[in-house]
């Protein structure tokens, strides 16, 4: 009889306890067989005889594959906006915050964790749509909606002026990723250092406000 996919709310589970290292341990294995396997022919008995843990608990958490790549999409994400959010950003100078976001999600989208993630989704996506929509939506579409309201904030503040603050907020993802994650996903390079991040994100800031700073 299969397993009801029921998942349990991880926000509520103690950072330290024995289901939160279990827990680590799927997405490990998980991140392992998606990259070797690709999501269509991975399956659970790869993961589990990876990670060494129950069907039981992997359903508990997760609620089954999809699950699972949910999990890895969100939490890739979340080291992005950790502490982020545009109310509590929107007194500070648009420069520093922009810098601060810059370098946090060039760290992450160049990561060998998340270049992982965007090749996998981009080889499965003509077969699996409801993925590739559900990874935007965590991911990329995240950031774009997060920076979008960040403008909007600053234009009612005076700080900013744009006609299009979406299209604003693709310009200054593009600006600050574009052909550097590229060149990653492709393996023409490796992955930026933080320094070499650092300045990236200080340029694109830079040239961002030469355009769209309230003058």
């Amino acid at each position: 009889m299969k397993t009801a996919a029921v998942k349990v709310d991880f926000s509520q589970v103690p950072a330290g306890s024995r289901l939160a290292a279990r827990r680590a341990a799927f997405l490990s294995a998980a991140r392992t067989v998606f990259q070797e396997k690709g999501f269509a022919e991975a399956t659970l008995d790869d993961v589990i005889a990876l990670s060494g843990g129950s069907r039981q608990t992997l359903y508990l958490l997760f609620g089954g594959k999809k699950g699972l790549l949910e999990a890895l999409i969100t939490e890739t994400a979340e080291t992005i906006f950790r502490g982020l959010t545009p109310e509590k950003l929107a007194p500070q100078p648009p420069e520093q915050v922009l810098t601060e976001f810059g370098v946090r999600y060039l760290e992450i989208v160049t990561s060998p964790a998340a270049l992982s993630i965007n090749r996998l989704i981009i080889a499965e996506a003509a077969r699996l749509p409801d993925i590739a929509e559900r990874y935007w939506q965590l991911g990329p579409g995240r950031s774009r909606d997060f920076l979008t309201d960040f403008f909007d904030r600053q234009i009612e503040r005076g700080r900013l002026q744009m006609p299009d603050s979406r299209r604003a907020a693709d310009h200054f993802l593009e600006m600050l990723s574009g052909t550097l994650r590229f060149q990653c996903l492709i393996g023409v390079r490796t992955s930026p250092d933080k320094s070499e991040i650092e300045e990236i994100a200080v340029a694109a800031v830079a040239q961002f406000f030469v355009g769209c700073a309230r003058r």
